[in-house]
């Protein structure tokens, strides 16, 4: 048991005192794990560090009657001049322990290789959790203290701690820090919001769950409801959010992608579009077999190469393994997206903003969506565009270059759409009813943002987006110019019959956005 008794901590910044704990008191039950919840620089940390006597409070005190863990996951419980063999042999001996079983227990656990005995300080942080955890999994302890420390290393690490994790949760208690409420769901029983400075507990997860949730969104959002049974239980890096860019193709999206990929807080996976859910969906069969193939191709070419074209074609083929590896996880289980997760933080180098912009997306169902919604309490944008005027670009970009010379084969190809209306189905992105309808079916209003490409011309167009995500404005100098567009002039005999066409579609977004929409939706002229 842990006893939090009017305990206070303050500090001093530049001349300016800040209170992180004001006056706790609470008390930690013996063998429960409790999830302590709170926003970044609420003082979780901070309240971790006092617990484990490594910080000491301004006033008040912790009382314990059971061994506690130092904290798994802070760089500051690893000495950074010493090894990481040093390090264990140096706990081992703190805590009475026998050095030589500690030490082959964390040098198997962490997978360190020879970094093991190389100094803390040249580790990545992903390197210095693994020995951490490994060291406290090592020592049996009443109270584990544990900061985040499971979302580190591949899938089969991650698997590989919670399992380890669980089963010491058998005859101890944790106080367990995460921003991964699947991780809370599967490790805790209770838990404490902390915010202000004043903690709440809450002997049941789901209702501490819930008002974290209704704390950080403003409104109670279908994160914070339990998940159902099966649900992929993902850990995601403190600190960051995941947003998708689903759509709409024929818009400025991919300009919002790339003024987003110079821009310091976000991250992007290599590929420029990964294809994930809609492949998963059975949506874009034919570029995972494309994929496939290139890497056939890869590797079939490399034996008659040189030398340094072979160490080309290795770094390529290694690049496209890694790609492929998302293509070839389990459709069901709680570590389906484990291998996507892996691929798309690599390279992650703490920014706020993980991207995943695949315009493709916005073709997927409601259960898809949802399922999208969970990882990393994501955020979704998605560009529109006049209707019409989208379509006719995308019957434009269909079109081979040499009918691209004159407008007569664009035009001829609208008016047999407009002779046969079924047609209309060889285009699903111009169904903007539908889209609007599984999207808001699927996804927390409040995690979702339209843009318009009408409005997208400048930073001032890209001032809602950096707003929603709560990161600093883009800077001039490091946007791209507008992609140009050279699209012939729609016909206004066929612009008036296509838009009777899609009638339904400018009713929903009239419906949806009201004065909102930009001028060019209703204008008689549709020009940008």
């Amino acid at each position: 048991m842990i006893v939090l008794r009017n305990l206070t901590k303050t500090f001093v910044l530049n001349g300016r005192r800040k209170t992180v704990a004001r006056n706790l008191n609470a008390v930690f039950p013996t063998g429960t794990s409790v999830a302590l919840l709170g926003r970044n620089g609420a003082g979780k940390s901070t309240l971790l560090k006092m617990i484990a006597g490594t910080t000491t409070p301004t006033s008040g005190e912790i009382l314990s009657d059971g061994r506690i863990s130092f904290p798994v996951g802070l760089a500051s419980s690893l000495h950074p001049d010493l090894t990481g063999a040093q390090n264990t042999r140096f706990v081992a001996r703190i805590y009475g322990a026998d050095t030589d079983a500690l030490m082959a227990y964390v040098e198997e656990f962490a997978e360190l290789g020879e970094h093991f005995h190389l100094p803390v300080r040249s580790y990545s942080s992903g390197m210095r959790g693994r020995l951490s955890f490994g060291v406290n999994m090592g020592l049996e302890f009443d109270t584990y203290l544990i900061d985040e420390v499971t979302a580190v290393g591949d899938a089969a690490f991650k698997r590989k701690s919670r399992d380890v994790f669980l089963a010491r949760m058998q005859k101890a208690g944790a106080v367990f820090v995460s921003h991964s409420m699947g991780a809370v769901r599967e490790m805790c029983k209770a838990g404490a919001l902390i915010e202000n400075g004043e903690l709440t507990y809450y002997e049941d997860v789901e209702e501490a769950i819930e008002r974290y949730m209704h704390m950080i969104d403003g409104a109670i959002s279908a994160m914070a409801e339990p998940l159902p049974e099966g649900a992929a239980q993902m850990d995601f890096p403190r600190d960051s959010r995941m947003l998708f860019g689903i759509g709409l193709p024929q818009t400025r999206i991919d300009w919002v992608a790339d003024c987003l990929r110079r821009h310091r807080p976000c991250h992007f996976a290599q590929t420029r579009e990964p294809h994930y859910f809609d492949i998963r969906a059975g949506l874009s069969q034919k570029l995972r077999d494309r994929r496939f193939s290139t890497a056939r191709t890869l590797a079939d070419r490399m034996p008659a190469e040189t030398e340094e074209a072979r160490r080309y074609t290795v770094q390529l083929l290694g690049e496209m393994s890694a790609l492929l590896s998302i293509h070839t996880a389990p459709q069901d289980g709680p570590d389906r997206h484990d291998a996507y997760l892996d691929y798309l933080l690599a390279r992650h180098r703490g920014q706020q903003v993980i991207c995943d912009f695949t315009p493709a997306y916005a073709l997927l169902g409601t259960a898809d969506l949802a399922e999208m919604a969970t990882v990393g309490a994501a955020r979704f944008v998605c560009v529109l565009r006049d209707p019409v005027t989208r379509l006719w670009a995308q019957m434009h970009d269909g079109l081979l270059p040499r009918q691209r010379v004159t407008s007569e084969p664009l035009e001829a190809l609208a008016r047999a759409l407009l002779d046969n209306p079924a047609r209309l189905e060889l285009y699903p992105e111009t169904d903007y009813a539908g889209l609007f309808e599984r999207l808001e079916a699927g996804v927390s209003p409040a995690r979702l943002l339209y843009l318009f490409h009408e409005d997208l011309t400048g930073r001032a167009g890209l001032m809602p987006l950096t707003e929603f995500l709560d990161v600093p404005k883009v800077l001039e100098i490091t946007m791209l110019p507008l992609p140009e567009e050279v699209l012939p002039p729609i016909p206004e005999d066929l612009r008036q019959r296509l838009r009777a066409l899609l009638a339904p579609h400018y009713a929903a977004a009239e419906q949806r956005f009201g004065d909102r929409l930009p001028a060019a939706w209703r204008a008689a002229d549709p020009a940008e």
